[in-house]
């Protein structure tokens, strides 16, 4: 009986050592894996007529003033 206990106890410890170096393992490796996934930032602009926020790559310049549609940019 006493065999069957500590049978069992280096079990349960050996199965809890393996998690745990499974969880550091993933925890080093999930910053770069995150930062792979990330999607790039990219800066907003206000549109000088209508004041709606809107990605820079979507906007439309008239000089120095950004516009959210061509309709807004001929009102100026």
């Amino acid at each position: 009986m006493r065999i069957l206990f500590w049978l069992g106890l280096l079990v349960l410890v050996i199965l809890a050592v393996r998690k745990k170096n499974r969880a550091v393992t993933a925890d080093r490796s999930e910053p770069a894996s995150a930062a792979a996934e990330a999607p790039a930032v990219e800066s907003m602009v206000c549109c000088a007529h209508c004041l709606m926020h809107l990605p820079a790559s979507e906007a439309v310049y008239r000089g120095q003033q950004a516009y959210c549609s061509n309709a807004h940019a001929d009102l100026h």
